[in-house]
């Protein structure tokens, strides 16, 4: 079923320096997108019962120009994020993707059990091995600090304002008060291992909340769901 979707294509980041390599970056390409399908496999199989083969094309394709060109300077709004897209399809990469955003036939549920049902399995294989591991409780926020009308904004503190406004030796003291921006709180839960040879860290849970407007909670309740879901049966 992986080959109906498209590897996005290898694009060279840097000129040959003349250093011998032991793989063609061709192969090296085709080697990273045959892990991205792997590692997408058993939720693209869900999905696909349900859903038409070009919203799954999309999704692949989505997850690859995120994995491709998201750094600290290119945050990929829908917009540009669809522009990278466009260069990987035939166009229309903005269009495909509120499409797949907003389709019918699936729910964030799906990307939740996901993301358990690959720490349950990896919880599995440590035990058999005698291994254990960490189940590691995260808080972050998400900020939008030039956004004020989309659903769900709330105020969170500005760790990156924290860190600009941080006293520097010469300069003038920066406010000391927090500075909040629009945003949203985030609950995480990373599983990792003990040793390094267990792998790396696992993201088994995320969840996304609010302080303000009808879908308001607290982060007591937040927490208790975040909880009750790593504890499922």
């Amino acid at each position: 079923m992986l080959t109906q979707y498209a590897i996005v294509p290898f694009v060279a980041q840097a000129k040959d320096v003349g250093v011998q390599q032991e793989i063609s970056p061709h192969e090296c390409s085709q080697a990273f997108g045959g892990s991205l399908f792997g590692f997408l496999e058993p939720l693209l199989q869900e999905l696909d019962a349900s859903m038409d083969k070009r919203p799954l094309r999309t999704l692949v394709q989505t997850v690859e120009a995120i994995l491709a060109f998201r750094d600290q300077n290119h945050g990929l709004l829908l917009s540009e994020l669809g522009g990278y897209m466009d260069g990987l399809g035939k166009g229309g990469g903005t269009k495909r993707l509120s499409t797949l955003i907003h389709h019918q036939s699936w729910k964030a549920t799906q990307i939740d059990e996901f993301l358990l049902a690959r720490a349950e399995s990896q919880i599995e294989q440590w035990s058999g091995k005698g291994e254990e591991g960490l189940l590691i409780w995260d808080g972050t926020v998400l900020e939008k600090p030039e956004s004020q009308a989309a659903e769900g904004l709330c105020a969170v503190r500005s760790s990156k304002a924290k860190r600009l406004t941080h006293v520097k030796k010469g300069y003038y003291t920066p406010p000391g008060a927090p500075i909040f921006v629009p945003g949203l709180h985030g609950i995480g839960l990373l599983l990792v291992g003990r040793t390094d040879q267990q792998g790396p860290a696992q993201l088994a849970a995320l969840r996304w909340w609010t302080s303000r407007g009808p879908l308001a909670s607290y982060e007591k309740d937040e927490n208790c769901k975040t909880r009750s879901l790593a504890l499922k049966p």
